[in-house]
Protein backbone atom coordinates (compact mmCIF):
# COMPACT_ATOMS: atom_id res chain seq x y z
CA UNK A 1 0.00 0.00 0.00
CA UNK A 2 1.26 2.81 -1.11
CA UNK A 3 0.81 6.41 1.19
CA UNK A 4 -0.16 9.81 -0.70
CA UNK A 5 2.17 12.57 -0.67
CA UNK A 6 0.68 16.08 0.91
CA UNK A 7 0.50 18.31 -2.20
CA UNK A 8 3.20 21.31 -1.47
CA UNK A 9 0.80 24.01 -3.49
CA UNK A 10 -0.35 25.33 0.00
CA UNK A 11 3.05 25.43 1.15
CA UNK A 12 4.64 27.58 -2.18
CA UNK A 13 1.42 30.06 -1.67
CA UNK A 14 1.72 30.09 1.93
CA UNK A 15 5.64 31.07 1.28
CA UNK A 16 4.98 33.56 -1.93
CA UNK A 17 2.60 35.42 0.30
CA UNK A 18 5.10 35.67 3.13
CA UNK A 19 7.62 37.40 0.20
CA UNK A 20 5.10 39.79 -1.27
CA UNK A 21 4.41 41.00 2.81
CA UNK A 22 7.98 41.12 3.12
CA UNK A 23 9.10 42.87 0.00
CA UNK A 24 6.06 45.51 0.48
CA UNK A 25 7.29 46.11 3.98
CA UNK A 26 10.70 46.91 3.22
CA UNK A 27 10.11 49.21 0.48
CA UNK A 28 7.52 50.88 3.20
CA UNK A 29 10.71 50.69 5.89
CA UNK A 30 12.54 52.66 3.09
CA UNK A 31 10.48 54.65 1.38
CA UNK A 32 11.25 58.26 2.55
CA UNK A 33 8.78 60.12 3.72
CA UNK A 34 7.33 63.37 2.67
CA UNK A 35 8.28 66.77 4.24
CA UNK A 36 6.36 69.40 4.96
CA UNK A 37 8.62 72.77 4.70
CA UNK A 38 6.09 75.22 5.55
CA UNK A 39 5.90 76.30 8.86
CA UNK A 40 2.42 75.40 10.53
CA UNK A 41 0.52 78.40 10.53
CA UNK A 42 -0.15 80.11 13.63
CA UNK A 43 -3.86 79.72 14.97
CA UNK A 44 -5.48 82.63 15.16
CA UNK A 45 -8.32 83.60 18.14
CA UNK A 46 -11.22 85.94 18.52
CA UNK A 47 -11.78 88.75 20.24
CA UNK A 48 -13.93 86.94 22.74
CA UNK A 49 -11.66 83.74 23.09
CA UNK A 50 -8.99 86.36 24.21
CA UNK A 51 -10.69 88.01 26.70
CA UNK A 52 -12.38 84.77 28.10
CA UNK A 53 -8.76 83.15 28.47
CA UNK A 54 -7.14 86.18 30.10
CA UNK A 55 -10.42 86.05 32.25
CA UNK A 56 -9.62 82.31 33.34
CA UNK A 57 -6.18 82.58 33.84
CA UNK A 58 -6.47 85.99 35.54
CA UNK A 59 -9.06 84.16 37.95
CA UNK A 60 -6.96 81.20 38.21
CA UNK A 61 -4.06 83.87 39.16
CA UNK A 62 -6.19 85.49 41.57
CA UNK A 63 -7.18 82.46 43.41
CA UNK A 64 -3.46 81.24 44.04
CA UNK A 65 -2.77 84.88 45.37
CA UNK A 66 -5.71 84.91 47.84
CA UNK A 67 -4.92 81.24 48.93
CA UNK A 68 -1.54 82.20 49.58
CA UNK A 69 -2.40 85.85 51.34
CA UNK A 70 -4.21 83.72 53.44
CA UNK A 71 -1.86 81.33 54.18
CA UNK A 72 0.55 83.76 54.93
CA UNK A 73 -1.85 86.14 57.35
CA UNK A 74 -2.03 82.78 59.61
CA UNK A 75 1.33 83.46 61.03
CA UNK A 76 0.42 86.09 62.97
CA UNK A 77 3.82 86.22 64.67
CA UNK A 78 3.23 83.61 66.47
CA UNK A 79 6.21 81.82 68.62
CA UNK A 80 4.50 78.31 68.96
CA UNK A 81 6.63 76.12 66.60
CA UNK A 82 3.45 74.03 65.80
CA UNK A 83 2.09 76.58 64.47
CA UNK A 84 5.01 78.41 62.46
CA UNK A 85 5.05 74.58 61.12
CA UNK A 86 1.13 74.31 60.31
CA UNK A 87 2.25 77.72 58.88
CA UNK A 88 5.23 76.88 56.51
CA UNK A 89 3.56 73.69 55.78
CA UNK A 90 0.50 75.04 54.36
CA UNK A 91 2.59 78.28 52.36
CA UNK A 92 4.26 74.98 50.85
CA UNK A 93 1.26 73.54 49.98
CA UNK A 94 -0.45 76.76 48.42
CA UNK A 95 2.96 77.26 46.48
CA UNK A 96 3.53 74.04 44.64
CA UNK A 97 -0.80 73.40 43.84
CA UNK A 98 -0.66 77.06 42.70
CA UNK A 99 2.33 76.43 40.63
CA UNK A 100 0.42 73.62 39.05
CA UNK A 101 -2.83 74.82 39.02
CA UNK A 102 -1.55 78.23 37.01
CA UNK A 103 0.25 75.83 34.76
CA UNK A 104 -3.10 73.86 33.64
CA UNK A 105 -4.97 76.52 33.61
CA UNK A 106 -2.74 78.35 31.18
CA UNK A 107 -2.52 75.12 29.39
CA UNK A 108 -6.41 74.92 29.04
CA UNK A 109 -6.61 78.57 27.10
CA UNK A 110 -3.99 79.18 24.16
CA UNK A 111 -5.88 82.11 23.15
CA UNK A 112 -3.82 84.02 26.25
CA UNK A 113 -2.18 86.64 24.70
CA UNK A 114 2.26 85.76 25.45
CA UNK A 115 2.82 88.45 27.43
CA UNK A 116 0.47 87.75 29.80
CA UNK A 117 1.64 83.66 29.51
CA UNK A 118 4.98 84.29 30.08
CA UNK A 119 4.18 85.75 32.94
CA UNK A 120 1.91 82.90 34.71
CA UNK A 121 4.74 80.43 33.91
CA UNK A 122 7.96 82.91 35.29
CA UNK A 123 5.32 82.94 38.77
CA UNK A 124 4.68 79.31 38.60
CA UNK A 125 8.25 78.79 38.42
CA UNK A 126 9.12 81.18 40.63
CA UNK A 127 6.63 79.23 43.31
CA UNK A 128 8.13 76.02 42.34
CA UNK A 129 11.78 77.00 43.09
CA UNK A 130 10.51 78.86 46.54
CA UNK A 131 9.02 75.80 47.67
CA UNK A 132 11.99 73.36 46.84
CA UNK A 133 14.43 76.32 48.51
CA UNK A 134 12.16 76.04 51.42
CA UNK A 135 12.44 71.95 51.68
CA UNK A 136 16.02 72.56 51.04
CA UNK A 137 16.02 73.82 54.30
CA UNK A 138 16.90 77.70 53.02
CA UNK A 139 15.57 80.88 54.73
CA UNK A 140 15.02 84.48 54.04
CA UNK A 141 18.25 85.50 53.71
CA UNK A 142 20.04 83.02 51.38
CA UNK A 143 20.80 84.36 47.89
CA UNK A 144 18.66 81.75 46.09
CA UNK A 145 16.07 82.13 48.11
CA UNK A 146 15.75 86.07 48.14
CA UNK A 147 16.45 85.83 43.81
CA UNK A 148 13.05 83.38 43.95
CA UNK A 149 11.23 85.77 45.50
CA UNK A 150 12.11 88.86 43.61
CA UNK A 151 11.09 86.72 40.39
CA UNK A 152 7.74 85.99 42.06
CA UNK A 153 7.28 89.66 42.87
CA UNK A 154 8.32 90.64 39.10
CA UNK A 155 6.22 88.06 37.87
CA UNK A 156 2.96 89.05 40.29
CA UNK A 157 3.36 92.76 39.62
CA UNK A 158 3.24 92.39 35.76
CA UNK A 159 0.16 89.38 35.87
CA UNK A 160 -1.46 92.21 37.98
CA UNK A 161 -0.79 94.96 34.98
CA UNK A 162 -2.09 92.77 32.64
CA UNK A 163 -4.66 91.52 34.44
CA UNK A 164 -6.46 94.91 34.85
Amino acid sequence: MTLARPSRWPALIALSVALVALAVSIVGWFRPASHNNEPSAKPTYTDQQIASAKAAVCTAFGNVDHALNLADARSNGSSDPTAQLSVATSTRQVLDAGSRYLLAKLSEQPATAPELAAAIRKQANAYQDVVIAYLDGLDYSDPGLKAAGNASNQATDTIRQLCK
